[in-house]
């Protein structure tokens, strides 16, 4: 039934989406970040649903009279350049069955990347975009947080299967970059009911993330509500909400919760700790030896490895488990600098942003989203330090979504009229007047 329910939904969708390309877009990010046909079964089941919407929501882009351009952002510009290099050392790799699967994947990420720059490109496709997002992953945000209702905790809360978010730790961490724009949209939206449901799937999403027993989820939830607090009047709810999970918590998790993120205070002492310091010695050798690096996840392989022996290193193949240590490892030192460069000029652009908005009220739609977007990519870096999770879909693409905005800001401050221009010529009047903050965008998403 679930099965047939998607592919309705997906003939359904198919008409709208080269009617309006910024549809198709939604659709794609949607499938990327669910991944609905993880949970059906029959045909659909596990399918590659993403290339086809990917496809069509090309061709219609490339049909439609919408001017189309991408932003010479940094952001973008080093994303491409770091698809270029991860060519490279794909084709130098140790290994090249799997890494070109994982090259491939990552391309296709940057991609879409690429056309949520393009195409987010007003306010009302900003938030479509947030939205689609938002949607995408409070499904395992309500889920995980029914889940540890009924169970009182003593299970893992765990994503769909075969996907990037599978692992709990990673599903944590994705939960806590959701958080931050699941504020955002409860401040932005108007409607009452909306607001209120936005309140209850953040409640859900928090027990979601205590129940994935992640240590690095727990550490980037910390920041995030301590960052919130600082840099947004929105964050008193996620302040709030911190505080009453100190109370809450005793009384819903187990006692084998408490034993887990006790060790975080002993963290030499924690085999699984010194197992990831392990991992980084590793991949900082093999990135010393190789200029390209190893490949995409080349330290999960025995024979890397055993051809890479390292004091204090890995004595069998495992995940980096360090965003920053998995780029190095896997495309060397220039793959790391290409790397940050993106995260670095991705937060210069919510700078910017937050600079332009100062004092003007028609755009602090945008200044409360580059703050939430702050939000979210420091608890990720904070997070993504002790998990693999550098190349995710979902982070990514908030990368890109702070060019997206910048330009859209840009854009807004070049367009404020005037009282004498919104007038009438016959009520237009000779001496000067203030001008006006520029109207609340209403553009349709096509």
């Amino acid at each position: 039934m679930r099965d047939l329910i998607l592919l309705v939904a997906l003939l359904g969708m198919a008409p709208f989406m080269l009617r309006a390309p910024i549809l198709g877009l939604l659709a794609w990010i949607w499938i990327s970040l669910m991944n609905p046909q993880r949970e059906v079964y029959g045909p659909l089941a596990g399918a590659s649903l993403n290339i086809f919407v990917a496809i069509a929501t090309m061709l219609a882009w490339a049909a439609a009279k919408e001017r189309k351009s991408i932003p010479p952002n940094p952001t973008i510009i080093l994303l491409g350049l770091l698809v270029v290099w991860t060519g490279v050392t794909t084709y130098f790799a140790l290994e090249h069955s799997h890494t070109f699967e994982l090259f491939d994947r990552f391309a296709k990420t940057a991609v879409l990347v690429m056309f949520v720059a393009g195409m987010a490109n007003s306010k009302s496709r900003i938030q479509a975009v947030v939205w689609a997002i938002a949607v995408s992953l409070a499904y395992f945000g309500v889920k995980g947080g029914a889940f540890v209702l009924v169970t009182g905790g003593s299970g893992r809360v765990y994503g769909p299967e075969a996907s990037m978010i599978a692992d709990n730790n990673h599903l944590g961490l994705a939960l806590v970059m959701l958080f931050a724009l699941l504020n955002y949209l409860r401040v932005t939206t108007q409607a009452k009911v909306v607001r209120l449901g936005l309140m209850a799937v953040m409640a859900a999403t928090l027990l979601a993330i205590i129940g994935t027993y992640s240590r690095g989820a727990l550490l980037a939830l910390g920041a995030m509500v301590a960052i919130s607090a600082v840099r947004s009047r929105a964050g008193f709810l996620v302040l709030a909400a911190g505080v009453a999970l100190v109370f809450i918590v005793p009384h819903i998790m187990p006692a084998a919760w408490f034993e887990r993120m006790n060790t975080i205070g002993t963290a030499d002492q924690d085999s699984s700790f010194m197992g990831r310091v392990e991992a980084w010695r590793t991949s900082f050798n093999i990135a010393t030896q190789r200029v390209t690096g190893g490949g995409f996840a080349s330290i999960e392989h025995q024979f890397v490895v055993d051809a890479f022996p390292t004091p204090g290193g890995l004595v069998s193949g495992r995940a980096a488990h360090s965003i920053y240590f998995q780029v190095l490892g896997d495309h060397g030192f220039v793959g790391l600098a290409l790397y940050l460069g993106i995260i670095g000029f991705s937060l210069v652009n919510t700078v910017m942003i937050l600079q332009q908005t100062r004092a003007r009220p028609d755009l602090l739609w945008a200044n409360q989203l580059a703050r939430m977007l702050q939000v979210g990519i420091i608890a990720y870096m904070i997070g993504g330090a002790a998990l693999s999770m550098a190349y995710y879909d979902a982070w990514l693409i908030l990368l890109g979504l702070s060019a997206a905005l910048l330009h859209v800001v840009r854009q807004g401050e070049a367009s404020v009229p005037s009282v004498a221009s919104a007038l009438p010529k016959w009520k237009a009047v000779d001496a000067e007047v203030p001008a006006l903050p520029a109207p609340a965008a209403r553009r349709e998403l096509r």
